[in-house]
């Protein structure tokens, strides 16, 4: 591949096809990190897209955010990067211009498929490492195995009760929906979604799935009787948002994931202004529900 100096409305052009693809149409949170790396790259930018402003401009973090304590920009970045390989091993095989972000930075570069060239998007250093290292990471994974089945069995002996079993109600907390084109609207559902889950693994009560853990979920097409198994959750908390003006209107469903049945609905109302209070009555309101359910 070769460096590219391509003209904004053909890099815009890309970009737009990129975001209109299955890969990201259902994550408007990726759709507006690549927007704005792109878009201040265009501006002559680059170089100051970091950590911090990444966090409170794409993320809506305050002015306390700390980059340090809070690793959702990494997080996301590397999600974003296995998407754009995903689009580029795919609907994008034959694209000629490429947009990716090397690892290390954030700004993205824009470069030129060569005539002729395999559609793979790893770049040839990365797939090089990769082959010298397989038989290393083969170990490291088969010593992992090792060690996790012995603790397993540890756990699940006389002397080792789990904490999973203690707490007996495990709830994963899915990323609210909006049905608005509006930025800010979609940074509203995503701080109520962040807020929810912080609130409820503070109150200590359940075990809660990391939020890391659920955001992979965002848009996905699938049972939620699947998605509770892959992220060991015995109930599942969904949630649309409306927000009016100030007002915001969430309504609030709770899974039973072994059957797979909405067990409670309820609609709770807020305002932007007091969104830490609207979290903390939503979390409670899940919390007295899931608590009712744990076995006696």
């Amino acid at each position: 591949m070769t460096p590219l100096a391509s003209p904004p409305d053909q890099v815009r052009a890309q970009l737009d096809r990129i975001l209109a693809s299955a890969a990201f149409a259902a994550s408007t949170r990726l759709q507006r990190f690549l927007r704005y790396v792109v878009e201040q790259s265009l501006a002559g930018k680059g170089g100051e897209l970091k950590e911090y402003s990444i966090g409170t401009t794409v993320f809506d973090r305050d002015e306390q955010y700390d980059p340090r304590i809070d690793s959702i920009v990494r997080v996301e970045a590397g999600r974003l990067r296995s998407k754009l390989d995903e689009y580029y091993n795919g609907a994008g095989a034959s694209d000629e211009l490429l947009i990716r972000i090397p690892r290390g930075t954030y700004a993205p570069v824009f470069e030129q498929r060569e005539s002729g060239q395999a559609a793979a998007f790893m770049p040839p250093d990365e797939n090089l490492a990769r082959r010298k290292f397989t038989w290393r990471s083969a170990i490291a994974l088969l010593a992992a195995g090792v060690v996790a089945t012995g603790i397993a069995a540890w756990r699940t002996s006389a002397g080792g009760r789990t904490e999973r079993a203690a707490q007996a109600v495990a709830i994963a907390v899915l990323p609210f929906a909006h049905y608005s084109a509006d930025p800010a609207d979609q940074l509203l559902a995503a701080r109520l979604t962040d807020g929810v889950t912080g609130e409820l693994a503070r109150f200590g009560t359940l075990g809660v799935v990391s939020h890391t853990s659920a955001l992979q979920f965002e848009g996905a097409r699938k049972p939620l009787k699947e998605i509770a198994k892959a992220l060991d959750a015995d109930m599942v908390v969904e949630a649309s948002m409306d927000a009016k003006g100030e007002a915001v209107r969430v309504q609030v469903r709770l899974v039973d994931a072994a059957v797979d049945r909405k067990s409670w609905i309820q609609e709770i109302e807020g305002t932007r202004t007091a969104l830490p209070d609207l979290q903390r009555r939503i979390a409670k309101a899940i919390e007295a529900d899931a608590l009712s359910r744990r076995p006696r």
